[in-house]
């Protein structure tokens, strides 16, 4: 069975994202990620799901803006409609 840090580690390098980051991005104290990743302490789930939701966003803003680039430079019209129902939210709670 894999860990919390494992599957944030995971995703992490999947997305491209720091998880250094998706922890500030949480909110979570950045002495919290250091304790975790030198193996002194284990995340909470609450911690975990946090972090694994801000990796998410922070993707889906960085897929946003590589679409962007990618049509400005391509010259093309811009259909905010399509462009929008591709980065609908898909957290899956709160």
């Amino acid at each position: 069975m894999k860990s919390y840090l494992q599957l944030l580690e995971e995703k992490a390098g999947a997305t491209g994202v720091p998880l250094l980051k998706a922890f500030k991005a949480a909110r979570v104290p950045t002495s919290t990620y250091y304790r975790t990743i030198n193996g002194v302490t284990e995340l909470r789930f609450d911690t975990a799901r946090k972090a694994m939701k801000e990796l998410e966003k922070l993707h889906a803003l960085q897929q946003a803006r590589e679409h962007t680039r990618q049509l400005r430079e391509s010259g093309g019209t811009i259909d905010t409609r399509k462009i929008r129902a591709k980065f609908k939210p898909r957290s899956t709670g709160a």
